[in-house]
């Protein structure tokens, strides 16, 4: 296809994704997935639906609960510190932070899948062209929040530093430095102050995802049909994201070691782009990452996820299985994700134009 018939394919594909809220497990998700299958169909993929159970539970509540419990903790510290001493405080913290990481981990392996309350059901569409070694990965599902990304990404950020310089000044107090009481009092004080926007992010369903994530279907899509594509090729087109990254973790167990998942997850037409991971360093994708980059003369940094931030790719990693997410954007566009902003009308589609080249390329060096 020509770059204008390129360009002209992703905003119609922008604006039919995007044209209404599609909250996972709803008509208008399916009614997205539909027309996923109808492109995929026409690029030479078998497709298939693959329904799935979760709980919505972790994924609507989890992250508020957490950040209230890392601000209990900070202040569980504090008062240890101030009333008993620093070691006692260092204690009771360790306890408490090995509690949030075992019940995190936990949530993640059996939670979604299998509490009890909340249950509710989706789909994910699976294509395959030969037998793939590559899966290009993308979630159809939207939602909107109380809090902008943004807000909450700067949250959990400064929520994370208050709770490192709480470690520090208990070091520091273990190694005879006299450590004001007042000092502890700000330290809690800042810790409820920066955790009020992750405990008061709420679910909701106001958001039309065209940057999160009609833009990252978009893309797979695109990329899926370019010229001279990857005979053997997967496509996962997933629900659930947004809440826990259910459909992920639901497909996850059928991919086997050895496979590689690129995950596309935001792509604006302008900003830099960047390529995520989580666990260890994925070799094989990064080495192709800058090879790709030099190919097509652009930056494609490598570098840990963004905190405060979920994506499929985690899912995928969490099984061992070498993950990324390659994503496009500025701070304007985290200010627009899950919110009613996030419409198709601000997105021409040259950012997915670029994004299906470079996944398309990085698909056919690693295949």
């Amino acid at each position: 296809m020509a770059d204008a018939e390129v360009l002209k394919r992703a905003k119609t594909l922008l604006d039919q994704l995007s044209a209404t809220p599609r909250f996972a497990g709803s008509p208008e998700e399916a009614k997205a997935r539909t027309i996923c299958r109808g492109e995929l169909e026409r690029a030479g993929f078998s497709c298939r639906e693959l329904p799935f159970e979760y709980s919505q539970a972790p994924g609507r509540w989890g992250p508020p609960i957490a950040a209230a419990f890392q601000v209990l903790t900070v202040l569980a510290v504090a008062h240890m510190a101030v009333h008993y001493g620093a070691l006692e405080a260092l204690i009771v913290g360790a306890v408490l932070v090995c509690m949030l990481i075992w019940a995190s981990s936990n949530v993640k392996r059996r939670g979604i899948a299998g509490f009890p309350w909340q249950r509710a059901r989706s789909i994910n569409l699976e294509a395959t062209r030969g037998e793939p070694l590559v899966w290009l990965v993308a979630h159809i599902d939207s939602k909107s929040q109380t809090v902008p990304i943004l807000v909450r990404i700067a949250s959990s950020v400064l929520l994370a530093l208050i709770s490192a310089l709480a470690l520090l000044v208990i070091l520091l107090s273990l190694i005879g430095v006299t450590v004001a009481s007042s000092v502890w009092h700000v330290l809690a004080l800042a810790a409820v102050a920066v955790a009020l926007p992750s405990i008061f992010c709420f679910v909701r369903n106001d958001s039309p995802g065209a940057l999160d994530n009609a833009s990252g279907v978009a893309t797979v899509l695109i990329a899926s049909q370019l010229e001279s594509p990857l005979q053997s090729l997967g496509v996962l087109i997933t629900s659930g994201e947004e809440l826990g990254l259910a459909g992920a973790r639901a497909s996850a167990a059928a991919l086997t070691q050895g496979m590689l998942v690129i995950n596309c997850d935001t792509v604006d037409d302008a900003g830099g782009w960047r390529c995520m991971y989580n666990g260890p360093k994925p070799a094989r994708i990064a080495a192709a990452a800058e090879t790709i980059a030099a190919r097509l003369a652009l930056r494609l940094p490598m570098g840990r996820m963004i905190p405060g931030i979920l994506a499929d790719s985690m899912a995928f990693a969490d099984r061992g299985i070498e993950s990324v997410t390659i994503s496009r954007g500025t701070l304007s566009t985290l200010a627009r994700i899950h919110t009613r902003r996030d419409t198709s009308n601000a997105v021409i589609g040259s950012g997915v134009v670029k994004g299906a080249a470079l996944l398309s390329a990085l698909a056919k060096e690693l295949g």
